[in-house]
């Protein structure tokens, strides 16, 4: 899929490595651009940035909470479609925001593509820019990744060795 000659950008947001990279290997086959996090906080951290993702496929159980970081982007970035993967089953439609597709682990291939083509079925152009922050809430600085207690994500500095 192509939006604007780009390859449509979609953010999966999976605490499971396997799974999040077998997913993302799955989207790349078929021509997506995907972007890999494990961790809510890392995820927020990517969409504050340049890329313009269309699609977020988060995960239930991630750190920082898969149903919160669902709200979270509904609220903000409501030009982003969501889809929530889960073990749990149809059961928790209830507490997904609106227009959320809900996706039953384990998914296959097929699942997949058919929740993330109904979810680029909402995707404008360009995904909406974030609003401003109430006063009082810091921004992301791209610093707070890892497990979502503010670990440093950066490379540490090596002193020369010249």
């Amino acid at each position: 899929m192509v939006v604007d000659s780009r390859p449509v950008a979609i953010l999966i947001a999976e605490a499971d490595r396997l799974v999040r990279t077998i997913t993302a290997d799955m989207l790349s086959d078929v021509g997506f651009r995907t972007i890999e996090v494990q961790t809510a906080a890392e995820a927020l951290v990517v969409l504050e940035g340049p890329a313009a993702v269309h699609i977020l496929i988060t995960g239930r159980r991630i750190v920082g909470d898969g149903v919160a970081l669902a709200h979270l982007v509904h609220r903000r970035w409501p030009a982003v479609s969501i889809i929530v993967t889960s073990g749990a089953g149809a059961d928790m439609q209830h507490v997904l925001p609106p227009g959320t597709r809900l996706l039953s682990k384990p998914y296959d291939f097929v699942d997949l593509i058919h929740e993330v083509e109904a979810g680029l079925g909402h995707v404008q152009e360009e995904p909406a820019a974030a609003p401003v922050l109430p006063s009082g809430v810091p921004p992301h600085t791209g610093t707070e990744m890892s497990n979502g207690m503010r670990a440093v994500a950066a490379p540490a500095t090596e002193p020369d060795k010249t």
